[in-house]
C-alpha cells in the first residue's frame, strides 16, 4: 500500500520545533504517513528515525539570516521544492507562505495553514517595528490572511479564539489543534531540597514575558531561578545579567526540547508564566503552563492570560498575580516556599488534569482523523 505523502513547510521555526516536529509530524509518521518537513536552518538534509517503522524526512533549503531576504527568497525556494514533491497534503506554518499556498492547491491535494498565533495581532507588539508601521502591517496581514485562506483547503489553529476568527473569514474548514504537551514517560522524584526552593521558566527571553520581574521577585523571596531560552538581543541579555538580583539565576541558554524535563522541570517545584498583557497573549494557551502541569509543578501565572486564569480557578494548580507587581509575585513565591504541602498539592492537581485532559495524545486524534478523511 502506497503511503499518503505529507509535506510540512516552515522557513521560520526550528527543525525540531515542539508543535511541528515532535507533535504533528511525529504523530503522522507513526500513523503511517510519508512525512517530509521543509526547513531553512543550514543544518543539511537528514532522515530522523522515530522507531523501526516510522521516520521523518527533513529537507533543508539553507539558512538566510537577513529577514527581508528570508521573506523574499527562502519562502519562494520552499514553495518550489514543495511543489516538486507532489504531496497529497501540504501543511504550512508561517504567514510568510500565505502568498504561495493557493498556488500549491489543485483538485488532487489538500493545503492547510497552521496558525500557531494570531499573526496580525502579533504585528502590534513587535518592538523592532516602528509604531507608525504596526497598524499598517496589521491591516495588510489581516487582509492577506483573509483572502488567501479562503482559497485553500482549510486552517488548523492553536486556540479556539483564532479558529473563530478564520470561521468569520468564511474559510472552508477550521479546526483547533491545541498545543498541549506530550505526557512525560516518567518524572523523577522531586523530593530534594533544591527542587523545593526552585522556580523555573523556559522560553524566549523578552521584556513582555516578564524576565526582569521573575529575576527580581525570585531573588527577593530568597529562592533560586532556573532560566532557559535565548535572549532576543545581546543588549537585553546584558541588561538583565547586570542586575544585582541575577545571582539567584542558573542560566542554561538554549536547551533541546527533549532535555528540558530532565534539566529544568525535574529540578523545580514552581513554574512561572507571568506574560505581560498584550494582544497576542490574552487568548493564548501557553505551552509552558501545560508542561509545568504535566510535571507536577505549582504555577505562578499572569492575571492577563485568560486560559491560565480559568484553569487555575477551576482546578487550583497555582496562584494568579499581577505580572508587573514584583511585590505580589514575591509574596506568591513565599506562600509556596513556606508551605511545601500546598505547593505539592497544587502540582498534583495540575498533573492529574494534564493526564486526563490537557495532553497531546488527546489532540493528535483530531489531526489524524482530518488527514484520513
Amino acid at each position: 500500500m502506497v503511503k499518503k505523502k505529507v509535506v510540512h513547510i516552515t522557513t521560520v521555526h526550528k527543525r525540531f520545533d515542539s508543535r511541528i516536529f515532535h507533535k504533528e509530524c511525529s504523530s503522522l509518521a507513526r500513523e503511517g504517513f510519508d512525512v517530509n518537513l521543509i526547513v531553512s536552518d543550514g543544518f543539511m538534509n537528514e532522515t530522523v528515525a522515530l522507531d523501526k517503522d516510522s521516520s521523518i524526512n527533513i529537507i533543508d533549503i539553507g539558512l538566510e539570516k537577513n529577514r527581508i531576504k528570508k521573506l523574499l527568497f527562502s519562502t519562494c525556494k520552499a514553495y518550489k521544492i514543495a511543489k516538486d514533491l507532489k504531496a497529497d497534503v501540504y501543511h504550512f506554518h508561517d504567514p510568510d507562505f500565505l502568498v504561495f499556498a493557493p498556488l500549491l492547491k489543485n483538485k488532487n491535494n489538500r493545503v492547510y495553514f497552521d496558525s500557531h498565533e494570531d499573526f496580525p495581532a502579533l504585528m502590534k507588539q513587535r518592538e523592532y517595528i516602528p509604531n507608525y508601521l504596526r497598524a499598517i502591517l496589521y491591516f495588510i496581514t489581516r487582509r492577506l490572511e483573509k483572502f488567501t485562506t479562503k482559497k485553500i483547503s482549510g486552517v488548523f489553529t492553536a486556540t479556539d479564539n483564532i479558529r473563530d476568527k478564520f470561521i468569520g473569514y468564511g474559510v472552508k474548514f477550521a479546526q483547533t489543534i491545541k498545543n498541549y504537551p506530550i505526557l512525560p514517560k516518567s518524572i523523577e522524584n522531586k523530593s530534594n531540597s533544591q527542587a523545593e526552593n526552585t522556580l523555573c521558566y523556559v522560553g524566549g527571553l523578552i521584556p513582555i514575558r516578564g524576565v526582569r520581574e521573575m529575576v527580581v521577585s525570585t531573588y527577593n523571596a530568597g529562592a533560586k531561578l532556573l532560566l532557559a531560552g535565548p535572549f532576543d538581543s545581546e543588549d537585553y541579555k546584558k541588561e538583565i545579567m547586570s542586575l544585582k538580583e541575577w545571582q539567584c539565576v542558573e542560566y542554561f541558554g538554549f536547551i533541546p526540547h527533549i532535555k528540558i524535563g530532565e534539566l529544568v522541570y525535574s529540578n523545580s517545584n514552581i513554574g512561572f508564566v507571568i506574560l505581560h498583557d498584550a494582544p497576542n497573549h490574552r487568548n493564548s494557551i501557553p505551552i509552558k503552563f501545560l508542561e509545568y502541569m504535566s510535571y507536577g509543578l505549582a504555577i505562578i501565572a499572569s492575571k492577563d492570560i485568560l486560559f491560565c486564569k480559568e484553569v487555575i480557578k477551576e482546578i487550583g494548580c497555582g496562584i494568579i498575580v499581577d505580572p508587573l507587581n514584583t511585590k505580589e509575585i514575591e509574596e506568591a513565591i513565599k506562600t509556596l516556599l513556606n508551605d511545601n504541602a500546598l505547593a505539592r498539592e497544587m502540582g498534583e492537581r495540575g498533573r492529574k488534569a494534564s493526564r486526563d485532559i490537557y495532553n497531546w495524545q488527546v489532540e493528535e486524534k483530531k489531526l489524524i482523523e482530518t488527514y484520513k478523511s
